[in-house]
């Protein structure tokens, strides 16, 4: 009983001073943490007619030394990769939402909504409160409405995706559904915005 008592600590002083996930969602998505880090877990479908596992893995290790020299510092991190039942699973880790978007090639924002106007994005969309952790469809706002309340922590980005907040959620952007009250998928595209606190 003791050492399970042990082993719970050691795991929770894991989670906590060294920034290990349990972010394990079905599909591809991405957790962000209360320091602004980036965990990211890759679900995809393995085809063997262009990569065998290791060439695989070996451009992805080559991708990141690359990139983490480009950036002066370690970055972004392979934290593990398999391929099982035909589906490959990578977990990354990036020190920021910026390193996340630039070694993705991607448009991803992570700050609070006047730094995301600042970043471009143009808040012109339709938004749902989001109460108890469920949409009110009924309460529908404008872009411009939000703007002029709470500068809320925001997530904005242009890619289909699952992300998980440190927060609650309190508005999401009408192409956003949400799966729980820290956890929305964006559905296409186009710009799309997760506001948390």
């Amino acid at each position: 009983m003791k050492r399970g008592r042990v082993t719970g600590a050691v795991l929770l002083a894991c989670l906590i001073l060294t920034g290990c996930s349990s972010f394990s969602p079905d599909t591809s998505g991405v957790a962000i943490d209360e320091k602004g880090g980036i965990t990211e877990v890759v679900r995809e479908d393995f085809g063997q007619t262009y990569y065998n596992k290791e060439e695989l893995e070996d451009s992805i290790d080559t991708d990141i030394a690359v990139y983490n020299v480009q950036a002066g510092n370690d970055a972004v991190k392979k934290r593990s990769f398999s391929v099982r039942d035909g589906v490959a699973n990578l977990r990354m880790t990036y020190a920021s939402a910026e390193d996340y978007a630039r070694f993705n090639g991607i448009d991803f924002y992570l700050g609070n909504i006047s730094g995301a106007v600042q970043a471009g994005y143009v808040f012109n969309k339709k938004f749902a409160e989001v109460v108890g952790g469920a949409v009110r469809l009924d309460n529908m706002v404008w872009g411009s409405q939000i703007m002029i309340g709470p500068d809320y922590h925001t997530v904005a980005m242009r890619e289909a995706m699952l992300v998980q907040v440190p927060g609650t959620i309190k508005y999401v952007s009408e192409n956003v559904k949400l799966t729980d009250k820290s956890t929305a998928v964006a559905q296409d595209d186009e710009d799309a915005y997760i506001l948390y606190e």
